[in-house]
């Protein structure tokens, strides 16, 4: 009887942190239409090319094709400005279509990216799989491809967790000059709860405003690290806005985790040190501080086993998640 609860709770906390997704079909098949420009107003799952690569090394790297949800604002304008949405290592799950309510209610065109369908990937448990810079070099890919429209201007990128790394390094002029084929740059970037295990100098140039939330109390990315950005580069033009939001914990704004669970064997990444601190060589390779590189998923698990104790717990906070919204609405019109 024992076994049997156990097994029935360990199915249950699956479906609580992947937000009961159902499988899905992929909508990018060999005869399906790839976007290289997009002149619609209409909401359409959008297949585009990006490259597969896990750093910004682009040397010998295969393009993909992957998707995105095209959602327009129910009042019609002539004009817009667009967000770009990057999900964690949990993939596409229920509690982000708020977000695209919150987005398009407030006037936005909305381009959700599904990084890991094409890709083969369902939930990545170990965080290395793909990188967070995977994620990155699809939304520019999807920036250089919405900038197209002609009635889209400015745009932003949104990110969670893993998918957070992109918005902050896009902040960095060193990471976007890396960027292949990159037209663009984003003209706001938010990072929620996101990995902030990367530096760069104190004197490197910064791109577009960032803001950053974290959870006080998240012990699976500690918002230590992104304290630290924080203070090395928030005098630097003032770009820089940090948000630490009492007792919210990691996937605070996920009701599927409304009471709370705790996973005995996910990291808890709150090591900092030069081993385990990450920044971009001038080939755009992964490195840590220390000159350890970072080249796939192998040394990227061998890193995060170094870098972490295992044990994490996630909750909802509906405090938090309202105060997110808040901010995020707040952050994109002085923008």
């Amino acid at each position: 009887m024992l076994e049997v609860i156990k097994l029935i709770s360990v199915l249950l906390m699956f479906l609580i942190i992947t937000g009961c997704s159902n499988t899905k079909i992929n909508p990018c098949s060999d005869e399906t239409k790839v976007y290289s420009s997009i002149n619609i107003e209409i909401d359409k799952k959008v297949c585009f090319k990006s490259i597969d690569s896990y750093d910004l090394n682009y040397n010998k790297k295969p393009e993909i094709i992957i998707y995105g949800n095209l959602i327009f604002p129910k009042i019609k304008k002539s004009e817009y400005d667009a967000v770009i949405l990057s999900h964690g290592s949990g993939g596409l799950r229920k509690y982000h279509n708020s977000y695209v309510d919150l987005l398009t209610n407030n006037g936005y065109v909305v381009f959700q990216i599904d990084h890991y369908l094409n890709r083969g990937i369902k939930y990545d448990k170990t965080f290395s799989k793909v990188s967070g810079i995977t994620f990155m070099n699809d939304a520019f890919r999807a920036l250089n491809l919405i900038k197209t429209h002609p009635k889209i201007k400015k745009v932003a990128y949104i990110g969670w967790s893993q998918g957070g790394v992109g918005p902050i390094l896009s902040h960095f002029k060193q990471a976007t000059d890396l960027i292949n084929n990159s037209k663009y740059l984003f003209d706001a970037s938010v990072a929620i709860y996101p990995y902030c295990g990367f530096t760069f100098n104190e004197e490197a140039k910064t791109n577009n405003p960032l803001l950053i939330l974290t959870g006080r109390s998240d012990d699976l990315t500690p918002e230590q690290a992104c304290i630290n950005i924080y203070d090395k580069f928030s005098t630097n033009e003032n770009k820089i806005k940090h948000i630490s939001l009492e007792g919210a914990k990691h996937g605070y704004d996920n009701p599927f985790l409304f009471f709370g669970f705790t996973f005995d064997k996910l990291p808890s990444l709150h090591i900092i040190n030069d081993e385990c601190t990450l920044t971009i060589s001038k080939i755009g390779e992964i490195k840590t501080i220390s000159n350890e590189k970072v080249k796939g998923p192998n040394e990227s698990a061998k890193l995060l086993d170094k870098c972490s104790t295992k044990g994490v717990s996630v909750k909802y906070s509906p405090h938090a998640t309202e105060k997110t919204y808040i901010e995020i609405i707040e952050f994109l019109k002085t923008i």
